[in-house]
């Protein structure tokens, strides 16, 4: 059964009737952060090897042992199964019929099977059960983006105050996997010390040497038409880890603000006050290329580029096609097309 965005917070805690979580997506820290939540709300612990039974890849074999179990100490049990995968369907369909034909199947289950996946396509096995299941509550953990993503951010940094600048800066360079955003935070929170207002020049200076922020360097420097800086700077961002989903986001995220600006210009405005008018305001590090890149573009060829970046995101996840190349390949294009 699909969980609902709003209702994936009260499944973790309290999973009632359902006798596992599914839990699954491009967001692996995410995935496991709620895997976390979920086995410790059922158990009230981690650590205790009687009440919490973790499977790892090599180990799958003994799911439906493990899940017919009985805890040697009473009381609630977990079984967290880790890099699920599709050769775990005819095993969870074996616990699933069981557990319907037992007289315990309307109360709440004393076991809970908790499933860390990683991408699984629509035409996965393990989802298409998981999702048609009414024992099986799936969760999907997508890439945090926009709002969701500042919304997280926020969270993480409690209660101290960012400024929208600083903000910004965090969401383009952190990515979107839970775990290197949740580290990079506590990096951020340790440099800030008792300083309640976090502004970007501490984001800057927590960043250490990656505060050149090479992805955001080739996105800028290919949308104004400087090819070399923009391949430099990818390869050197592909280099510190980034993602080619990573730099898809990121892409739009530039496109669509450059977009916002030129349909205020083609509006009337003038270039200067449209630009002024942003939101969150563009770094003064970077108003010149940001600024040569609204010169060079128009809305139409912007809307192009745009789907241009989709078709990339389409032909990473469905394709076996090298992605970083293709990656590599449309940063090459867009700094052609911008002159």
């Amino acid at each position: 059964m699909k969980i609902d965005a709003r209702n994936v917070n009260t499944t973790l805690k309290k999973p009632g009737n359902f006798r596992v979580i599914l839990l699954y997506g491009e967001n692996n820290g995410l995935a496991h952060e709620r895997a976390v939540t979920a086995v410790k709300s059922f158990t009230s612990t981690l650590e205790d090897p009687f009440q919490v039974c973790i499977l790892d890849k090599e180990n799958h074999n003994r799911l439906v042992e493990e899940a017919f179990a009985l805890s040697l100490m009473g009381g609630h049990r977990a079984v967290w199964v880790r890099e699920a995968d599709d050769g775990l369907s005819k095993n969870l369909q074996i616990i699933l019929d069981t557990t319907s034909k037992m007289e315990t199947q309307n109360s709440e289950q004393d076991t809970l099977i908790v499933l860390e996946a990683s991408i699984l396509s629509t035409k996965s096995s393990l989802r298409i059960l998981a999702e048609k299941h009414p024992l099986v509550a799936t969760i999907a953990c997508y890439a945090e983006k926009g709002r969701s993503l500042e919304e997280t951010i926020r969270n993480l940094i409690g209660k101290k105050s960012i400024t929208p600048e600083a903000l910004h800066r965090l969401t383009f360079f952190l990515g979107t996997d839970r775990n290197v955003i949740r580290n990079e935070i506590e990096k951020l929170l340790l440099y800030c010390g008792d300083k309640q207002s976090i502004d970007v020049n501490d984001v800057q200076q927590s960043m250490g040497d990656d505060g050149d922020f090479s992805l955001e360097d080739a996105i800028f420097a290919a949308l104004s038409g400087n090819r070399i800086a923009a391949d430099r700077a990818l390869e050197r961002a592909f280099m510190e880890g980034v993602t080619v989903i990573a730099v898809i986001r990121a892409l739009l995220y530039h496109l669509h603000r450059l977009c916002q600006v030129r349909l205020a210009i083609e509006a009337g405005t003038p270039a200067k006050t449209a630009i002024s008018q942003i939101r969150p305001p563009i770094f003064f590090k970077q108003m010149d290329a940001f600024t040569e890149s609204v010169q060079l573009w128009n809305s139409q060829r912007l809307f192009k580029a745009a789907e241009q970046v989709q078709y990339l995101e389409y032909l990473s996840k469905q394709t076996q096609m090298p992605a970083q190349l293709l990656c590599q390949r449309l940063i090459s294009s867009l700094s052609a097309h911008s002159k």
